[in-house]
């Protein structure tokens, strides 16, 4: 691995230029392939495979002058799998070894002959590729032609093979069809989101043309800018006008979709499934396979992104990281919008495992310029999220409060997953900070009290404000007031509309519910903070809620002990240490047995699969029952029946 790391660029092992085809072969790479064991015959065969653009084994077979059945007998055929008239190399491996070995003479016959054979299979694109490579001096005449086919590679989204003939037709051209050329692998380039190829064609195309565009040649200003917003991390380098076909629907997509999420993420869904359809970015293959038209890569990473945005938007931790591991693999994610993959992939990996991955390393290190100040900021909040986890309350109040200074209201928007800091400074013990904090969020959620916007974030993320500061008083109100504070604060999160935040607002009603000396509603909210968080995928989070119903501050008071309760609460609080059965014994008349049996679980906070498990029945019959209980009982969720329960 480090050799091959010393044969390539800084910007090879960014993925920011286009990456050697086939690969260098280091010792590393040998010594896994191991001796092939080939004759003259069987390399000729092979090299053929290497260097073609089809894969179509009538091809192999007529350029290399052999039949299928010396083909399948020999040495060569133990390195091909040879399947519904196709071909491929068991491992990319193979072909790197075959082609390196090579020498020139050898290449060049071997394209030569697939010139010949695609020629006379009426192929004249594919034989003139192959011509052009077989030229060992540049030939002006070919370069017109390379030039087209490039354009044309780059219509149907190929933009890997558009660089490579592009690049290619710059070797052969002059003066104009030069810099033409040079216009086209530019933007193949960029698209590819190869920026650094990208800058350095584009650049030698203005240059090439004094920075004019010539009759029927492309302007390479205008990408040329592009790639280099992206190298400074704007969020706004790619628009909808720099794309065509399906890149235009599925760029203007995404950039609506970050745009709503604040104040409307209903229709922000309903965007995105319109586009949801569009062919993805092809992977490096065959020429003109798959269908006409493709998205490009870095188009379809501003889409997935923009998918996993959503996704996090609605609480779906799992949701979300599902997209944005799939991009990863495949696409420029930390180029779209500034970086905010990254920021994504940081915060996703906190809540759900604690820590950050490897991958998402690997994600961090490959951004070719900057990112947007909004994701230097979202870093602070990484840090807050790490520190909160182990407990310091203080340190992580303070750096979400500069990463607020930072990223200000952009920042809140991102409705990246995010304590309190209010409460922070509460559970602290810092009253009196956490009062001015509440003050400094109530002044700033006032002039937005009115009727949202339709839009819903015209003066600022409105929504996440009014949440923030409805949990922020329920963090701090006191017995009288404590249960008004908690209607408010879900109804803030209902309208929210996100799994998680529903579940940090439960998170939030237990701990002040356990301040106030409730055990008993403190135990009810976290069972449900603690379901809410597992459906979500908040692994990290559900972790917490589990270690808080271990804490003494939300164990029941034993027996002979009554729980204190607010003074608005209605009397007949039951004593908090009681059974499952005892609890769920009022409804005996209301449930048949096995919806009680069902109760009894859920209230002790079970999950679904876990009911099923002990009643020796599938999820769906747990289901079926537990809806049948929430009807019966007049209760919409498993908190609701657990408090149910626990008042008697």
């Amino acid at each position: 691995m480090d050799q091959t790391a010393r044969m390539l660029d800084d910007e090879h092992l960014l993925g920011t230029a286009l990456m050697p085809d086939p690969l260098p072969a280091a010792r590393a790479v040998r010594e896994a392939v191991g001796p092939l064991g080939l004759d003259d015959e069987a390399r000729r065969v092979l090299l053929v495979a290497a260097v073609a653009v089809v894969d179509r084994t009538e091809v192999l077979l007529a350029a290399s002058g052999t039949d299928i059945d010396t083909l399948m007998a020999g040495p060569a055929g133990r390195h091909l799998h040879l399947v519904g008239g196709r071909f491929r190399f068991h491992h990319p491996r193979i072909r790197s070894v075959v082609h390196e070995d090579a020498d020139l003479a050898t290449r060049t016959a071997a394209h030569v002959a697939l010139a010949e054979v695609h020629r006379r299979a009426d192929e004249p694109l594919i034989a003139m590729w192959h011509t052009a490579l077989s030229t060992l001096a540049g030939d002006p005449l070919l370069a017109d032609g390379l030039v087209e086919l490039a354009e044309q590679h780059l219509a149907r989204g190929d933009v890997h093979r558009a660089h490579e003939v592009a690049r290619e037709a710059a070797s052969h051209g002059t003066d104009q069809v030069r810099a033409r050329a040079f216009a086209v692998a530019g933007r193949a380039a960029l698209w590819a989101g190869q920026v650094h190829d990208a800058v350095v064609h584009l650049r030698r195309a203005a240059h090439a043309d004094d920075g004019s565009a010539a009759d029927g040649q492309p302007d390479a200003t205008r990408p040329l800018g592009m790639a280099l917003a992206l190298l400074d991390g704007r969020p706004d380098a790619v628009v909808p006008g720099d794309a065509c076909g399906v890149d235009r629907a599925a760029i203007a997509a995404a950039r609506k979709t970050i745009r709503m999420l604040d104040g409307a993420p209903g229709e922000a869904t309903t965007i995105l499934s319109e586009v949801a359809e569009l062919a993805p970015a092809r992977p490096p293959s065959c020429w003109f396979d798959g269908p006409d038209e493709t998205m490009t890569p870095l188009a379809e990473a501003h889409l997935r992104v923009a998918q996993s945005y959503l996704a996090l938007r609605l609480g779906d931790i799992t949701g979300a990281v599902s997209v944005l591991d799939d991009a990863v693999e495949r696409l420029p994610v930390a180029l779209a919008f500034g970086g905010l993959g990254i920021a994504l992939a940081r915060r996703l990996d906190l809540v759900r495992e604690g820590h950050l991955s490897r991958p998402t390393a690997a994600l961090e290190a490959s951004v070719p310029g900057q990112v947007a100040p909004v994701v230097r900021a979202a870093t602070l909040g990484d840090r807050a999220q790490t520190a909160v986890f182990d407990g310091r309350w203080v340190e992580a109040a303070t750096l979400l409060g500069l990463a607020a200074e930072r990223g200000g209201d952009d920042l809140r928007r991102l409705w990246l997953p995010t304590p309190d800091p209010v409460e922070l400074l509460v559970l602290a013990g810092q009253d009196r900070a956490a009062r001015r904090s509440h003050e400094r969020l109530r002044l700033r959620v006032l002039p937005t009290v009115g009727p949202e916007s339709a839009g819903g974030f015209s003066g600022g993320p409105v929504r996440r404000r009014r949440l923030d500061l409805a949990r922020a008083e329920l963090a701090l109100a006191d017995a009288s007031g404590v249960n008004r504070a908690r209607e408010r604060a879900v109804e803030a999160s209902l309208r929210v509309g996100s799994t998680f935040e529903r579940g940090l607002t439960e998170l939030v009603a237990a701990r002040a519910f356990a301040r106030l000396g409730l055990p008993g509603d403190a135990a009810a909210h976290l069972l449900g903070a603690h379901e809410l968080f597992e459906e979500s995928g908040a692994k990290a989070w559900e972790h917490i809620a589990e270690q808080a119903l271990k804490a003494p501050g939300f164990v029941p008071t034993g027996a002979g002990e009554t729980a204190s309760r607010a003074p608005d609460e209605p009397a007949g609080e039951p004593a908090a240490d009681v059974t499952p059965e005892e609890l769920c014994g009022q409804w005996d008349g209301l449930l048949t047995e096995r919806e009680l049996d069902v109760a009894r679980l859920v209230v002790q906070g079970r999950t679904n699969r876990q009911v099923a498990a002990s009643l020796y029945v599938s999820v769906r019959t747990v289901e079926v029952h537990l809806g049948r209980v929430f009807r019966k009982l007049g209760v919409r969720s498993r908190t609701e029946l657990a408090v149910l329960a626990l008042r008697g």
